[in-house]
């Protein structure tokens, strides 16, 4: 019983120990898989560094520019587009044909036929055949056309990200906005649910009739529920965010806008090439793939040659050294000529309309780009304007309601007048932080216009 004692003791002590390991092991890991599951983003800048390594989009864009340069290995080869075979056959004639041959060759009676059985039961042969093209327009166009595809490739990798980036930008903005106005809401609820107090404390006191409480209370109402709609708003943003950057359903995401809130006066716009190149490569393109169609027409010129050889032999063996190769061959050039067909002139008419219609595509993007950036411009001073005049307008709003607050608490003004300040200075807090926000999303847009060339 003595030497079971501490055994006891010993085993009852380090139990507990162990399940406290074990749980705070269990936390540990479930917390670590909280955090990775949750990314939290102060600025714009951040959210296109994640995507430019996360995004599938992305990802999507480098395979093609991958199976683009590979794609052109092929051209090269389709230059001399030297074609060819290697065979070898072994022959077993299980039975050989029998002729007849005058008698008289073999010392025979004339006149009679002898039956004969002729020809060689085992035959061996090798075949050796090649074909390469000396001239091949249509051959090198393709590479051409090959060298284009790549760099058309890296070009529309480029315009997806510009636009991606927009798209993103727009969406963080919107994020940003509603989470300010959520803010500036839950202010003016505060407010408005003041002024209902207000209004009930006078109703007590016999001072207003119940219309006015009412009235009040529906503003308080209304209040409240645009606070619930903005929440509602920010979760549908969210979800158009995580789409754009493929975040998964279950991961969380938080915008906490930590930038400055100054912008520069002046600020220079350039002229973005990103969809002029996209188009001019696309007008290339097209142009090579109408060269290659008209190639195809032209006469090519190519060399050829052969060679056989080949071991007879009457005894069932795949080689028989006994016996001699029998060998021969023969090389040549051979010119062709393709005869067209509607199905070819169909596809040379097609691609000369490609080829028309991407020059005039050209000719749109230069348009549009030299508009793109003026407009962008305008959007920026346009909202640096807002944010100057609405400023003034938001402070002096405030100072109105709150004069006829006083005046109301004073009984020397009628409740709607109360109502009516109030919506101004609400309407006047939106439109200013909708004019801050839109300047910050014009700059962001400026920059990713002069950063993405």
């Amino acid at each position: 019983m003595k030497n079971n004692t501490p055994q006891r003791i010993f085993s009852t002590a380090t139990e507990p120990k162990k399940h406290l390991i074990c749980i705070l092991a269990l936390s540990l890991f479930f917390l670590n898989i909280c955090r990775a599951q949750h990314n939290e983003f102060h600025s714009v800048d951040s959210l296109f560094s994640y995507v430019s390594s996360k995004s599938i989009t992305l990802q999507s864009d480098e395979i093609r520019i991958g199976q683009a340069k590979k794609a052109r290995l092929a051209a090269i080869l389709s230059v001399p587009d030297m074609s060819g075979n290697l065979s070898f056959n072994y022959t077993n004639n299980t039975k050989l044909p029998v002729n007849l041959f005058p008698a008289s060759v073999f010392g025979g009676q004339d006149g009679t036929f002898v039956p004969i059985q002729t020809g060689i039961p085992f035959v061996s042969t090798g075949n050796e055949n090649i074909d390469v093209k000396l001239i091949n327009l249509k051959g090198w166009e393709n590479l051409k056309l090959s060298k284009l595809n790549i760099q058309k490739s890296i070009a529309d990798k480029k315009l997806t990200v510009k636009i991606l980036y927009e798209d993103i930008a727009s969406t963080y903005y919107n994020i940003v906005s509603l989470q300010q106005q959520l803010s500036s809401t839950e202010k003016n609820l505060q407010s408005a649910e003041n002024l209902l107090q207000i209004t009930t404390n006078k109703y007590a006191g016999g001072l207003i009739k119940q219309q006015d409480v009412n009235e009040a209370k529906i503003s308080s109402l209304d209040t409240r529920e645009n606070y619930n709609q903005i929440k509602y708003q920010i979760q549908q943003q969210y979800l158009v965010l995580k789409i754009l950057c493929d975040f998964p359903e279950d991961e969380q995401i938080t915008i906490q806008d930590l930038q400055d809130s100054l912008f520069s006066e002046k600020v220079k716009v350039g002229l973005s090439r990103v969809g002029i190149e996209n188009s001019e490569l696309k007008e290339s393109v097209a142009l090579s793939n109408y060269r290659q169609q008209k190639y195809a027409l032209y006469p090519t010129l190519s060399f050829f040659q052969s060679y056989t050889t080949q071991q007879n032999n009457t005894r069932s063996r795949l080689f028989d050294s006994n016996v001699d190769w029998i060998n021969s061959s023969y090389i040549g050039l051979k010119l062709s000529i393709p005869i067209p067909s509607s199905s070819t002139m169909r596809q040379i008419s097609e691609a000369n309309h490609n080829y028309l219609l991407a020059q005039k595509d050209t000719e749109q993007q230069k348009i549009k780009a030299g508009i793109e950036q003026r407009q962008l411009e305008i959007d920026y001073y346009k909202a640096l304007s807002q944010i100057s005049s609405y400023g003034e307008v938001a402070q002096l709003r405030k100072e109105n309601y709150e004069k006829n607050l006083s005046l109301y608490q004073e009984g020397l003004i009628e409740l709607q007048k109360v109502l009516n300040s109030y919506d101004d200075m609400v309407n006047s807090i939106y439109n200013l932080v909708s004019a801050q926000v839109s300047a910050s999303a014009a700059k962001t847009k400026i920059h990713i216009n002069n950063t993405i060339r």
